[in-house]
């Protein structure tokens, strides 16, 4: 048959038959529907997740902490050092081998005041490296760099919520802020930390404090001799995270004289094993939204197969009269198969059309939006056309195996 007549002969059945088509084609609909919002918002909520995973800046990082004395001969080791103290980063970095870069930090709480409007907040003594160890990123302005170390210069960064708090929309950079009682010059301010699913008081502490010069809060605040609060270390080989553990704490002994008064805590580790387990809960999720998306389409399908053999026998009389004519079977078994193909197609771009328009509204509940996934469209449309095919096959063969004469003798 003329493909075009096949296409004019599916349409008509749809216009006179408007309601049997509509449920027919309502779970082809649904079923392509499912399957495209659930691979878009999927991916959208997976993006989400790992972006709140790097916002908590610690992939390939430990963090090396001062450790009390346990007994007496511990008090006599630990009297050797002076504790974590700024120049150990220069020691880890000389005798590097997996360690890429070393980001000192102090913290100190103080009331930070902008006019009438003042907040108990925690002050981060930071070093240039900071972001490139934390994986931190400025929104407006720039973060502390070399020259703001060595001048003990009275700058600050602040956090994405303090800003708001003390300059609301006003642009905050070059502004100043009182840290006790001392004037500081807004140079930078941080960008928002986690999201609707990564989201934990470490961020809300950090977005609500600031960060100014190592060296500035050690002469200012909490004092040049006394030991640092952690030096965080980070290596761009994840996956020799033990290593580098063990890396971190040779280097610290000599640096040290010998004493352990530090413990190392692969915290890359801890924050690895979280990925996974949320890697397995989201693949939890994709089998039970495609489990559910599977069976809206198979029900679909056998819809589509009772509309096809209800056809037929509605049909009997044109059946008989183009085999009369000279229609071949296989003629015959073409023309149902493209109409079942052409029904489920049809079906397959609706559900596709509304499942790209739904995941289009809900984008807007996500930061940065739900992403289109040419991939999942096409499965969808795929899945579509495979059960068109599967599911006409035996329509179409009744209706190709039907003798002309009986087939007559029926409709009539």
């Amino acid at each position: 048959m003329n493909p075009w007549e096949i296409l004019r002969t599916v349409l008509g059945e749809i216009r006179h038959h408007k309601m049997r088509s509509v449920l027919t084609l309502l779970g082809i609909i649904l079923g392509t529907l499912s399957i495209t919002v659930m691979t878009c918002l999927l991916q959208g909520v997976v993006e989400t997740v790992w972006s709140g995973f790097a916002d908590i800046g610690y992939d390939g990082v430990v963090l090396v902490m001062n450790r009390q004395a346990r007994d007496l001969r511990d008090s006599a080791m630990f009297a050797r050092s002076e504790g974590l103290q700024p120049r150990d980063s220069t020691v880890l970095l000389e005798r590097a081998k997996l360690v890429a870069s070393v980001a000192p930090m102090d913290f100190y709480e103080e009331i930070v005041r902008r006019g009438d409007v003042e907040r108990k907040a925690r002050i981060t003594g930071a070093t240039t490296t900071y972001p490139i160890v934390r994986n931190r990123s400025m929104e407006a302005g720039r973060f502390i760099n070399e020259p703001d170390e060595r001048a003990f210069a009275r700058v600050c960064v602040l956090g994405y919520r303090l800003k708001r708090r003390l300059f609301g929309t006003e642009d905050a950079v070059g502004q100043n802020v009182s840290l006790g009682s001392r004037r500081f010059t807004v140079v930078g301010v941080g960008k928002k930390l986690g999201n609707l699913f990564v989201n934990d008081d470490d961020f809300i502490q950090e977005m609500e404090g600031l960060y100014i010069p190592l060296s500035t809060l050690r002469k200012f605040y909490s004092g040049e001799d006394g030991p640092l609060a952690v030096i965080a270390v980070k290596t761009g080989e994840v996956e020799r995270l033990g290593d580098l553990k063990s890396e971190v704490e040779a280097s610290l002994r000599i640096a040290h004289r010998g004493a352990e008064d530090f413990k190392v805590q692969n915290i890359a580790e801890e924050i690895l094993r979280a990925r996974q387990q949320t890697g397995d809960q989201i693949r939890s999720w994709q089998i039970v939204l495609g489990a559910i998306a599977g069976i809206s389409l198979i029900v679909g399908g056998i819809g589509l197969m009772s509309v096809l053999l209800i056809s037929i026998g509605e049909r009997l009389y044109e059946i008989g009269l183009r085999k009369a004519i000279g229609a071949t079977d296989f003629e015959i078994f073409l023309q149902f198969l493209a109409e079942s193909v052409i029904l489920s197609m049809i079906g397959g771009g609706l559900g596709v059309a509304g499942g790209v328009g739904i995941t289009l509204w809900a984008g807007a509940f996500f930061p940065s939006g739900l992403p289109i996934q040419p991939g999942g469209l096409a499965i969808a449309l795929g899945t579509a056309l495979a059960l068109g095919i599967l599911y006409g096959i035996y329509p179409a063969l009744i209706a190709s195996r039907l003798e002309p004469v009986e087939a007559l003798r029926s409709a009539a």
